[in-house]
């Protein structure tokens, strides 16, 4: 069975594929676990396949998961526990009222462990989570400058007692006025590169890839915002708080578009007057 088709990422997915991958027990488990595109008999299969070729191992105590023997006994009573509530469960997976044990069985088990996982992307990359509308900016949502990953060599000493929520990949974010920030987000495993076009002020993230990765100037960075900020705000922004009326005073209604020949006119009035400023 090829387990790595279970990674929800199609570049990641691709790239461990190319390597020759292997995962450790644990780390299978948890990827099936996560696999967002597989239906439950298919992840049970899975799990099945795991007790069956892949080495048992212990789960040690984590600061929100029990300490078990046995992965193999762990994933035949998660087993039973998902078919217990298969009904349940397909109508929404976020089941209530279970206990402290139930709890760790159903997910806590799984999602209180970190893993190390080698991943296609680079320093400058823009990425996002494969689930979302990379066009959605939100709070550490949407396509992102990717800055660094939490997989090397210190990170596997500092979240060796860590968990899932320790996986990030973190980077520089818009927010939807084009305001821009460093972030982090969760988990790294559901990153995608981006490939499509930006629009607006989004193509300062352009700037800033390039920037990072030390092909443009600090002083082209601004230079890009600056442009980009204006030509957004020239098109797009508008104040909303005069009346009607006012805003027809102030010529911001019913503007007409531009002629080639009134932005020709324009071009040559800059022109004449860059040379006035010298």
């Amino acid at each position: 069975m090829d387990i790595l088709s279970f990674i929800n990422s199609k570049d990641i997915r691709e790239y461990l594929q190319l390597i020759n991958y292997q995962c450790d027990s644990m780390q299978a488990a948890w990827l099936v676990y996560h696999s967002a595109n597989k239906t439950m008999d298919e992840k049970h299969a899975a799990y099945r396949w795991i007790i069956e070729n892949m080495p048992d191992c212990p789960m040690p105590k984590r600061r929100f998961a029990i300490n078990r023997d046995s992965l193999h006994a762990f994933l035949q009573e998660h087993m039973n526990f998902c078919e217990t509530h298969r009904i349940k469960i397909e109508k929404d997976p976020c089941l209530e009222n279970l206990s402290d044990y139930e709890e760790d069985l159903y997910c806590l088990a799984f999602e209180s462990r970190w893993f190390c996982f080698p991943t296609p992307f680079k320093k400058g990359d823009l990425v996002y989570r494969y689930y979302e509308n990379p066009h959605k900016h939100r709070c550490c949502g949407g396509v992102f400058v990717l800055e660094g990953i939490t997989n090397t060599e210190e990170d596997i000493k500092r979240c060796a007692h860590g968990d899932e929520s320790d996986m990030n990949a973190y980077g520089w974010y818009q927010d939807p006025d084009g305001t821009v920030y460093n972030e982090v987000m969760h988990n790294y495993m559901d990153l995608v590169k981006f490939e499509g076009e930006l629009y607006g002020q989004e193509r300062l993230l352009i700037a800033i890839s390039n920037f990072v990765q030390g092909k443009i100037s600090f002083e082209l960075l601004l230079q890009s915002q600056r442009t980009l900020m204006m030509r957004d705000y020239g098109e797009t922004w508008m104040p909303n708080w005069y009346t009607d009326e006012g805003m027809e005073l102030a010529g911001l209604t019913n503007m007409p578009k531009m002629t080639k020949k009134q932005k020709r006119a324009n071009r040559i009035r800059r022109k004449k007057e860059s040379r006035y400023y010298g």
